[in-house]
């Protein structure tokens, strides 16, 4: 009989997963990655994968387009999800959908382990498929499974790391051992945040298997995670040191808070919404509370909650965000899941009530049909802050006018430094959309910046083109600069073009 009913289980989630990856085909594929959610990142992740398609490219060595007139190598987390989409495209042509479709099958793949690890730790088939579903149409899963971004496949490796480590604690061999630190690490590659996976294990055994803490193995595990991140990260900041280009991993702007920053109120209660809008969502804040109410937030649920608080509150100046830190939420997604599984397996229990019992499946469909409703049309919608038509449309000019492999210094939209609050450090200004879609290389240029000194320079490095996204000079001596060291070539409402 629980054969059956964990297979009916299977066989409902395998539906309620083909039924949403059709929809998602259907409606929430943009029709240009740059004018779409997190537009700027995906131009860069896409550009990565591009080069890669070079040949003698190296896994190793990520190619941006706005490292000027080098090879454009960069700091960056370890580019395996690039990877794969350049192998794809060697065979199929340049496109956005190998991508896309790669985040859709890791996302999909996320859900059916969520799915296992609720179900080995519930017992309980209909909560592990609520749980599950419930992670498949939260908005974060909602949006990464049709952009081109890498925390699919980081979030794919993290839920393996984390049932694969619930297992390890069952039957501590070193198959299991050998698993979930592999997954842990190479979640930890993809994302360096997703260390945090490191913050739940840990307390997890804290609160549930204390006895652990003598373990060789355990903490072998844990050094391994730690040194083989931590090697590749040394690697990947020497890669800024001798070229310049960076990401902001090591190196570059910081997303670490300063002391001002922890101190502004305001950031705390953004920091609840953005959870509740991208991570855990309505449902599973109301699964937290009444959780809390029942006394019945278990401890392996804290250690989640923990971990989950560590990697909202350790890159805080990206996170407090909304135009920069939405994917930062996946985590928590995966906290929202569990979440509503425990709280509809304690719901469900404790139903007297016949007809409510009837009802409470259909109910059940409705709400989740409702959450992806709503989260669907929010793909369908991405709201302003998350892209700019205007230096898109330039790109597309500047693409019209250039000769192929020629330089261009393109003007940024974000500033050289952060705000006060933040300790006016350096910020990652490099903006990638005009680069990928005119596919040039070249150098960028601040948005705060003024003079002509930099870009002077950059011409006698061999910049043929200069693009910014602004219909008026927003720099007097720059633009005095340009009318008698160029040719003003191209001028409308989504900016103006010189060729030197």
């Amino acid at each position: 009989m629980n054969l059956v009913k964990k297979f009916s289980a299977q066989k409902v989630l395998y539906i309620f997963i083909f039924l949403w990856a059709l929809l998602q085909l259907s409606f929430a594929l943009p029709d240009n990655i740059v004018n779409d959610w997190l537009g700027w990142r995906q131009a860069d992740t896409q550009t990565i994968a591009r080069n890669f398609m070079q040949p003698g490219s190296n896994i190793f060595y990520p190619q941006i387009n706005w490292g000027g007139n080098g090879p454009g190598y960069a700091e960056t987390e370890f580019q395996l999800y690039t990877f794969l989409i350049a192998q794809i495209m060697r065979i199929t042509g340049e496109s956005v959908l190998p991508g896309q479709l790669l985040s859709l099958l890791f996302i999909a793949l996320t859900a059916l382990v969520t799915f296992f690890a609720l179900l080995h730790y519930s017992k309980d088939e209909y909560a592990s498929l609520f749980g599950a579903v419930f992670f498949l149409v939260s908005n974060g899963a909602v949006h990464l499974s049709t952009s081109v971004q890498p925390d699919s496949l980081c979030i794919l490796f993290y839920s393996l790391a984390l049932f694969s480590f619930l297992k390890y604690l069952d039957d501590q061999n070193y198959k299991l051992l050998f698993m979930w630190v592999i997954f842990s690490i190479l979640s930890a590659l993809i994302k360096p945040l997703a260390l945090n996976i490191g913050i739940i294990q840990f307390f997890i055994i804290i609160f549930m298997h204390r006895h652990l803490l003598k373990s060789i193995k355990l903490w072998a595990g844990w050094l391994i995670i730690v040194s083989v991140t931590l090697s590749y990260l040394i690697f990947s900041y020497n890669l800024y040191l001798e070229y310049g280009n960076t990401f902001g991993v090591i190196g570059g702007d910081s997303k670490f808070p300063t002391l001002k920053g922890l101190t502004v109120l305001i950031h705390y209660p953004k920091l609840a919404y953005m959870t509740v809008l991208w991570g855990v969502g309505p449902i599973g804040l109301l699964a937290f509370v009444y959780l809390i109410y029942k006394k019945n937030l278990i401890r392996l649920e804290w250690a989640l909650i923990i971990g989950n608080a560590a990697a909202i509150l350790i890159p805080m100046r990206y996170t407090v965000n909304s135009g920069f830190s939405p994917h930062y939420y996946i985590f928590t997604a995966l906290l929202g899941a569990w979440l509503a599984a425990f709280a509809f397996q304690l719901f469900n229990y404790n139903i007297r009530d016949r007809n409510i019992r009837q009802l409470f499946p259909v109910i059940s469909i409705i709400v989740l049909v409702l959450i992806y409703s709503s989260h669907l049309y929010m793909r369908m919608n991405p709201a302003g802050m998350h892209y700019h038509p205007g230096v898109t449309s330039l790109g597309y000019k500047l693409k019209e006018i250039a000769v192929p492999n020629s330089l261009a210094i393109v003007r940024s939209i974000a500033n050289e430094k952060e705000r006060g609050e933040w300790g006016n450090r350096i910020n990652n200004y490099e903006d990638p959309r005009i680069f990928y879609v005119a596919n040039i290389k070249g150098w960028s240029l601040p948005r705060d910046y003024k003079g002509f000194e930099r870009v002077k320079e950059f011409v006698t490095k061999g910049a043929d083109y200069y693009a910014e996204p602004y219909s008026n000079p927003i720099d007097d001596d720059l633009n005095k600069w340009l009318n008698h060291n160029s040719k003003l070539i191209y001028h409308g409402k989504d900016g103006r073009i010189y060729k030197f």
